[in-house]
């Protein structure tokens, strides 16, 4: 059911079972396929967006063309919200915009658009919706906040362990994990640039942490590869 996807959403998570039927109401859904656009950051703003299935990539594009990724969307996270709360008034004119791209990283995305004109009335309307979702949006901060710190307080070779162990514990009881996204997007996401990642990948595999077959990696010591990061 739609109100049981929405549950799973962070900032959802905690609504009853009325308000979820409430807002499956007006929400669409949407499926991509690898390389779609979502939306472009010259696209006007029609409302924020929930990843059902797939990866969703969020990125711009520098002045000197070269691809900056902000974000990795996965399943049952959200992207494109920040401005509906943060120009409640300004995203309803036409000169406002998407503030970065979004593209379909895997076949079969599932997504589900939350209209902003209709997302802005229910909030009016209902005003305990809105107390409840303030829990969820700060899990997402706290969930940004990490990232940022990953990227700033560790050296690549720990940003790559981390990613690797984060994804296994996604990955539940298997000691395996597969790419699901190409190493140069991946390299862009950990700041890094392709050439390193794969040289910090072979060092974790020289060190007998993981080994690499293609786009599938082995945890073969976990606990010395949990070590490493701290």
């Amino acid at each position: 059911m739609l109100s049981d996807n929405l549950k799973k959403v962070y900032i959802f998570s905690g609504l009853d079972e009325t308000e979820l039927e409430t807002l499956s109401k007006i929400v669409k859904q949407k499926t991509f396929n690898k390389g779609d656009i979502i939306f472009f950051d010259t696209e006007p703003y029609l409302g924020f967006y929930i990843t059902v299935t797939g990866l969703v990539k969020i990125y711009k594009i520098s002045k000197d063309g070269k691809e900056h990724i902000l974000h990795l969307i996965s399943p049952f996270n959200t992207f494109a919200e920040v401005p509906l709360f943060e120009n409640f008034n300004e995203i309803f004119e036409d000169s406002f915009r998407y503030p970065a791209n979004a593209m379909a990283l895997e076949d079969e995305t599932r997504v589900i658009l939350i209209p902003g004109r209709q997302f802005r009335e229910l909030l009016e309307k209902d005003t305990k919706i809105c107390i409840k979702m303030v829990s969820g949006f700060a899990k997402r901060l706290r969930h940004m906040n990490h990232h940022i710190e990953e990227l700033t307080l560790k050296d690549v070779t720990r940003r790559v362990a981390g990613y690797i162990l984060k994804e296994q514990v996604n990955a539940k009881e298997s000691d395996s994990i597969s790419l699901n996204i190409s190493k140069n997007d991946l390299a862009a996401y950990l700041g890094t640039i392709p050439e390193t990642l794969s040289r910090t990948l072979k060092k974790l595999q020289d060190e007998e942490m993981i080994t690499v077959d293609g786009k599938v990696i082995r945890i073969c010591d976990m606990d010395k590869l949990k070590d490493f990061v701290v």
